[in-house]
């Protein structure tokens, strides 16, 4: 593809993050306290190396309708009247807006009820009991997981690090798509809870692009991880921006 072309466009970079704060996610990272100061020295050297990529907005994992409400806590930030808290919204996405100089930051996630018929939770269950054998296929390896094997001990750039692998995008990808194969005769169960997955993640993709007002735009998402491939791919096969990896500033 021509240089110049891809040039023209406006710059994505996702994030993959571990929830710091309090999650009703299945698999997380369990970790110490953030606020010691030895921690919040270790997220002080992520927003340094994030900052490399020089945003020109920051998006964060939160739904868009509390967009107000999210900006009010962020100009309280920059007044110096809002004490941080134990989130990467917090944590990261305001500390990066501040160091940008940003007037606001973007809340563009979606978690109505769509076309959900079954949650995550549900289909889990019922493929533990009814289908064993491809319930251990598609979950068996999250036991082993970074998300789930004493990631928590290492710093905080560490930590981004491991759960930045494009090879960690690719198999949290390929389990949520593999769920389709958890049906019955009569229902496609994976179904009731992807079409709703997929549905979020076109809305997020969306919500990202209206970011993307410019060629000069260079926005950057921090978002769970299991996000990653599947919003790069629509980021990508859209023609409309140039995804750009996190690892290499974060390394």
């Amino acid at each position: 593809m021509d240089n110049k072309i891809e040039n023209a466009k406006p710059r994505v970079m996702l994030v993959g993050m571990f929830h710091m704060g309090e999650t009703p996610d299945m698999y997380k990272v369990e970790v110490d306290n953030l606020l010691t100061e030895k921690r919040q020295r270790e997220i002080g050297e992520v927003v340094d190396r994030l900052g490399e990529f020089k945003p020109t907005k920051i998006a964060v994992e939160l739904e868009k309708k509390h967009n107000v409400w999210l900006n009010d806590k962020y100009k309280s930030y920059l007044e110096g009247t809002y004490e941080l808290e134990v989130c990467e919204i917090d944590q990261l996405g305001f500390r990066l807006a501040k160091k940008a100089g940003h007037p606001e930051i973007y809340a563009i996630d979606w978690m109505g009820q769509g076309s959900s018929r079954k949650d995550f939770g549900e289909v889990y269950e019922w493929a533990k009991k009814h289908q064993p054998a491809l319930f251990q296929d598609l979950f068996g390896w999250l036991e082993e997981s970074p998300v789930t094997r004493g990631l928590g001990s290492k710093s905080v750039l560490e930590m981004l690090q491991e759960i930045n692998e494009e090879e960690l995008f690719r198999k949290i990808h390929q389990t949520y798509l593999n769920m389709s194969r958890l049906k019955t005769e009569e229902e496609y169960v994976g179904m009731d809870w992807l079409n709703w997955w997929y549905e979020r993640n076109l809305i997020l993709y969306s919500n990202l692009t209206d970011l993307a007002s410019s060629s000069e735009e260079r926005i950057l998402f921090l978002v769970g991880s299991s996000h990653i491939e599947i919003v790069s791919n629509f980021l990508r096969e859209s023609g409309e921006v140039v995804v750009e990896p996190a690892l290499p500033y974060l390394t």
